[in-house]
């Protein structure tokens, strides 16, 4: 608990420091490059950025602490009501993504560990080699160029309709996923191959088809439990990353989520609201860690275990 509010706390300086340090401020980029000097000194007195940084990190720290997110410099909305609209795009988006990532990912990393060095196992290590090293806005560039532009079968751009519910505006949402699964897909299958390989070569398992343990119950008995730990952990992982909105992703699709708003928020240097998604998800990836941990723990007996 003591790590994660370090954690929270150094995350908060940091970012509030280096949007501090980017060139410009709230003023300029509200009131652009023709305003005078006495409209954005004005400007700055009114919301008070002309009072030193420390100070201002200290009163947007106590605001924080008591729920006070503050008000989004360039329109003055309560920065909660900005967050929360964009959240719940970017949880849809993850789910979404998370709905064919898990099965996806440990279906194909048990087979190829299975079929080691076989001709899927090949296939699946060069195509997620390829996967990790092409950034996200190369795929998201080619998924947009291809499929919406050349074959026109999905629109280019994931203009949600916030009134409506997003379960009407599927469509809208396969580019962004694919985007999305091209990394996150890629890096949980090496790691659940890794791990399946491992456990399959173990000295326990080895003993149990010795024992003439059919091939199913080794599996579902001795090698996936203890597979599953190292899964849990990657999961997380992406689920964090996920939830982070993946600006590059949410940027290239136009997707109304919390990666787009948080880029827009830095370009108007609008402080409260970066601070606040940085913290939201820092605060998620580090409840879904700790949730990871227990989760490895009730998996494995042998963590349970107190030592001698």
């Amino acid at each position: 608990m003591a790590i994660g509010v370090a954690t929270l706390l150094a995350v908060s300086a940091i970012v509030f420091l280096g949007t501090e340090a980017l060139p410009g401020d709230a003023a300029q980029a509200v009131l652009g490059q023709t305003a005078t000097p006495a409209l954005l000194k004005q400007y700055r007195h009114d919301w008070g950025l002309d009072r030193p940084v420390l100070n201002r990190y200290g009163d947007w720290l106590w605001g924080f602490v008591r729920g006070d997110l503050g008000s989004s410099l360039p329109s003055g909305d309560p920065v909660s009501k900005i967050i929360s609209d964009k959240a719940r795009n970017t949880v849809g988006l993850a789910i979404a993504t998370l709905i064919v990532l898990v099965p996806l990912s440990i279906g194909l990393g048990i087979l190829s560990a299975v079929r080691r060095d076989g001709l899927l196992d090949q296939i699946v290590a060069s195509t997620t080699l390829t996967l990790i090293a092409t950034p996200e806005f190369v795929v998201g560039t080619l998924l947009a160029v291809v499929v919406a532009v050349w074959l026109g079968w999905l629109p280019p751009v994931s203009l949600v309709d916030a009134t409506k519910p997003i379960t009407s505006q599927l469509n809208l949402l396969v580019l962004p996923v694919l985007a999305l699964l091209a990394a996150a897909v890629a890096q949980t299958i090496r790691m659940v191959r890794a791990t399946m390989i491992d456990v399959l070569e173990s000295d326990y398992v080895q003993m149990a088809r010795l024992k003439g343990v059919p091939p199913w119950s080794v599996m579902l008995r001795h090698a996936l439990p203890n597979a599953f730990g190292p899964t849990i952990q990657i999961l997380a992982f992406n689920v964090g990353w996920l939830i982070g909105g993946v600006v590059v992703v949410e940027t290239v699709f136009q997707y109304p989520g919390l990666g787009l708003a948080f880029r827009n928020a830095v370009t108007a240097r609008d402080l409260p609201t970066v601070e606040a998604i940085a913290m939201l998800v820092t605060g998620v990836y580090i409840v879904v860690n700790l949730l990871a941990d227990i989760g490895v723990i009730l998996l494995n007996p042998r963590l349970r275990r107190p030592r001698a």
